[in-house]
């Protein structure tokens, strides 16, 4: 006779386990989408710095690739602020399954509310990304009634 014996831990739950790995997944998938929105604005300021180089005919408005960089570095933090929010809904979403003792209705009325703070985050964002396009827009207006 054979003696088999299962492997077992009764500190392991499958589901929950997952769920925790899941989550990592996500947080590195994260940063390593953060690492290189830091590497996009890490060429565009070497791009710009060699546009400056540029003969002064070649450049039409004075300041405008400060601006453009400016503009560029605004998007990136907005797309830092977007990527951070995907893994804190994901992160709840994930909680809220995890949760066995949850009526489905209840994973719906979570759900619900994380995506009606997600639809209010994203208004949120939209709304910083406007004031920063008139904020340059009024400073380039600026810039070229002194030029």
């Amino acid at each position: 006779m054979t003696n088999t014996k299962t492997n077992t831990n009764a500190n392991t739950n499958p589901p929950t386990d997952f769920a925790s790995l899941f989550i990592k997944g996500v947080e590195r998938a994260a940063e390593l989408q953060k690492k290189s929105l830091d590497d996009a604005v890490r060429q565009n300021a070497e791009s710009i710095a060699a546009c400056k180089k540029a003969p002064e005919g070649v450049r039409a408005v004075p300041g405008m690739f400060d601006l453009a960089g400016q503009a560029f570095g605004g998007y990136i933090e907005a797309q830092k602020i977007v990527i951070d929010h995907i893994v804190q809904q994901t992160a709840a979403l994930v909680e809220s399954a995890k949760d066995r003792g949850n009526s489905a209705q209840k994973v719906a009325a979570d759900f619900t509310k994380i995506m009606q703070q997600s639809i209010e985050r994203a208004v949120e964002v939209q709304k910083k990304a406007l004031d920063l396009a008139a904020k340059e827009a009024k400073a380039a207006a600026a810039s070229e009634r002194t030029a």
